[in-house]
């Protein structure tokens, strides 16, 4: 089953409301109450310890705003709060509710975020995946972008930056997941897909990954055409929970990636850790490769380590045919890159026999 509720995209509440705040030092206290009752607003104190504003309907926006500008970040971090209705009382309940202010400030300025989500404004975009002998398609790598209200498209580092800053991050990567899924089988995309996915984004895998797992059931094709793409390597501290994210996606058939081989230690901790069906490697590792005395003595030898584990090979980030001829020789598996096609909602399938011309 899945958790009741996390599929409704937070927020701000909206009519006549109070906010309550509890700043963690007095300092703040003060000076928030003060700045508030320099903007206008009606403050209460509750003991000395939470300041209540009243707002009215339509307000909460500008009182954001104010509060952003007489805060600073630290302190708005620092800083529970949460929006009632005014005939609700505050009390021990109501503490379990409480968000940080740096994220309430977020969702206003990212509103836009949650209404593309509400509205399931993500488009999918598909890159090809190719046998790097040249041997044709093996697999699309599914990219989001988003859609804004003005149909102009917003690429992903908006989306992730401004979920991320609004505690929105669960809900973008799940939705992201199931719009590849479902845009992947409009697309006729019969290949392997790859699915990016973060895994500071799931808290408990077999809740959090159900609606996946249910996107594939109605779809009705093989949990083992997909293989998820563990990214933002860096951002992973706790690898044990990681190991149960991945073990939910195995015990359901599917097959697993790692971003980034080559970015950090992150990525060469993580290697031996979960033994991944694919490994890419990073860009950085790739991207000139071919006239780097440096970069081929450091990326032949991470290819080496991966013969040796007996893991797939994915080269990322190639844009030129002396790079691919390089990885080839080397014995990569898969290539993947601008020299053979872009992302794009529909699907390319690049003729191997002309680029090696």
């Amino acid at each position: 089953m899945a958790c009741i509720g996390c599929e409704v995209v937070p927020s701000l509440p909206q009519g006549d409301i109070r906010l309550y705040l509890a700043p963690k030092l007095a300092h703040t206290r003060a000076v928030a109450a003060r700045g508030l009752r320099d903007a206008g607003w009606i403050v209460e104190d509750i003991d000395g310890a939470v300041l209540v504003v009243k707002v009215a309907d339509g307000q909460s926006a500008t009182l954001l705003d104010d509060l952003d500008q007489v805060m600073t970040s630290p302190e708005q971090s620092n800083c529970p709060a949460v929006m009632l209705d005014p005939g609700q009382p505050f009390g021990i309940r109501q503490l379990a509710d409480t968000t940080p202010l740096r994220v309430l400030i977020a969702r206003q300025k990212s509103a836009w975020l949650s209404e593309l989500l509400t509205d399931e404004r993500l488009e999918m975009h598909f890159q090809p995946i190719l046998h790097a002998d040249g041997g044709g398609v093996f697999a699309f790598e599914s990219l989001v972008r988003g859609i804004g209200a003005d149909g102009k498209r917003i690429p992903p580092n908006d989306l992730f930056g401004a979920a991320r800053e609004a505690d929105l991050l669960f809900h973008l990567d799940r939705a992201a997941r199931v719009a590849a899924i479902r845009q992947a089988h409009g697309a006729q995309i019969d290949e392997t897909l790859f699915i990016n996915f973060n895994p500071t984004s799931v808290y408990e895998p077999s809740f959090c990954l159900k609606t996946t797992f249910d996107a594939v059931n109605a779809i009705g094709t093989c949990p083992a055409n997909y293989v998820f793409e563990v990214v933002e390597t860096d951002h992973i501290s706790d690898h044990g929970h990681l190991k149960n994210i991945l073990a939910e996606y195995r015990n359901h058939g599917f097959r697993i990636a790692l971003d980034d081989l080559g970015a950090g230690y992150s990525s060469l901790n993580l290697l031996q850790g979960i033994r991944p069906d694919f490994v890419k490697l990073d860009r950085e590792m790739v991207d000139g490769v071919s006239g780097s005395r440096y970069l081929a003595s450091i990326t032949s030898r991470l290819i080496s380590m991966a013969r040796e584990l007996d893991v797939q090979l994915i080269a990322e980030g190639i844009e030129n045919r002396e790079d691919w001829e390089w990885l080839q020789e080397q014995g990569v598996d898969y290539v993947q890159g601008f020299y053979f096609a872009r992302p794009s909602a529909t699907p390319e399938r690049p003729a191997m026999a002309d680029l090696a011309r």
